[in-house]
């Protein structure tokens, strides 16, 4: 296994301690600190290792306190009932790491979906994650049997998956990507309904008394990102405002962050923008596609002396913690990881059970979370 993967040692290592008696049930672990010290690895990685054994249910860790022992492993795991007393199946979590401060909502929403929808059925839930395309692939190929009965996959969208996800779907590997699908390999699917939250968006910036509404986007070769420009294009048409010109798509990476943007993405939302205050009709809002991309905005604004929202009202997506925090609280969209969790761990159910082998696909409905960063048009 690859040195990238080196936390996974980790997890089987401590999983060993637990099973011999080291860690007996209910005794505290080590500290973090004291476990970077022992393998001699970063805390993210210690921090990768424990949550997989969170998702499996044999460590509990509790703010402030620390992490401790559920159960040995092996220990019966609750069941269906009539179902035989043996190990329990497990379905694993595949996901990136998530932006700063948003990884832990992102996770346990979903995972708590899965676990609640699974665990009575006698499976469990792991977690891995990846930092490349490369990584992915080594995990999809390495872990897809025979140690695991299914996958949720927070995916890339990069050819090279594509092709691996197909072969997986020939092999009748279970698998229900979340967040994105390929349109070419249709599969097992659950989604945010994307289109309909930037429609709600639009909607709710037209009932303020917004008609000057500009769209900034991330790159849209995700279809997440692709679905909410189409949805917020729809709008637009269907509220009788004009689009062209107050459009604007990053170039470049396919997921933007405020601590990740390179400097030509910086320069070219700051000039994007300016451009949009200098004109003729500069806008009374700005739709941005992600919350991430709504604080640069923000900040923007506060540098040119613009106050949010009595002059410009900035809207986001996707409820990031820090937006909820800064100085004028960003309105955004909310993603239900709780729903999205439940319905995907059901859909794998559904495959280690046979059945209707058509593609199951579902949009869970967002919400709208009005904050102070959009108002009325002033007069």
């Amino acid at each position: 296994m690859s040195d990238k993967l080196i936390y996974l040692r980790i997890e089987e290592e401590i999983r060993n301690r637990i099973a011999s008696g080291v860690y007996p049930p209910g005794s505290q672990l080590p500290t973090e600190k004291e476990l970077v010290d022992e393998f001699q690895v970063s805390r993210l990685t210690i921090s990768k290792s424990l949550s997989n054994l969170v998702g499996e249910g044999l460590v509990t860790r509790t703010r402030g306190r620390g992490s401790f022992i559920n159960r040995p492993v092996g220990a019966p795991v609750r069941r269906a009932e009539g179902r035989p007393e043996k190990e329990p199946g497990i379905f694993k979590f595949i996901s990136p790491p998530v932006s700063v401060g948003d990884d832990a909502q992102v996770r346990h929403g979903i995972l708590e979906g899965m676990r609640d929808t699974v665990r009575s059925a006698g499976y469990t839930v792991g977690v891995d994650f990846f930092n490349s395309v490369d990584e992915e692939l080594e995990l999809l190929r390495e872990y897809s049997r025979p140690l695991n009965d299914g996958f949720v996959i927070w995916s890339v969208q990069h050819p090279a998956i594509a092709e691996q996800l197909a072969a997986l779907r020939q092999e009748g590997f279970p698998f229900v990507l979340v967040d994105s699908f390929f349109p070419d390999s249709p599969g097992d699917s659950v989604l945010t309904d994307n289109a309909a939250g930037a429609e709600t968006v639009v909607r709710h910036l037209y009932e303020l008394g917004h008609r000057r509404i500009a769209y900034l986007s991330a790159p849209v070769s995700r279809v997440s990102l692709s679905e909410r420009l189409a949805g917020a294009v729809g709008a637009f048409a269907r509220c009788g405002l004009e689009i062209d010109g107050r459009l604007g798509i990053i170039p470049g990476a396919e997921t933007v962050n405020v601590q990740e943007m390179n400097g030509s993405q910086q320069e070219f939302v700051r000039n994007w923008l300016r451009g949009q205050l200098n004109g003729p009709l500069p806008p009374t809002a700005v739709f941005c596609s992600n919350d991430t991309l709504a604080v640069t905005v923000c900040r923007m604004l506060e540098e040119y002396k613009i106050r949010v929202p009595d002059e410009v009202s900035v809207i986001g997506f996707d409820n990031i913690n820090l937006g909820a925090w800064l100085p004028v609280p960003l309105t955004t969209v909310a993603h239900d990881f709780y729903r999205i969790g439940r319905l995907a761990g059901s859909i794998l159910l559904k495959r280690r059970q046979g059945g209707d082998p058509m593609p199951l696909q579902y949009r869970v409905p967002p919400e709208l979370i009005v904050r102070g960063s959009t108002c009325a048009v002033r007069a």
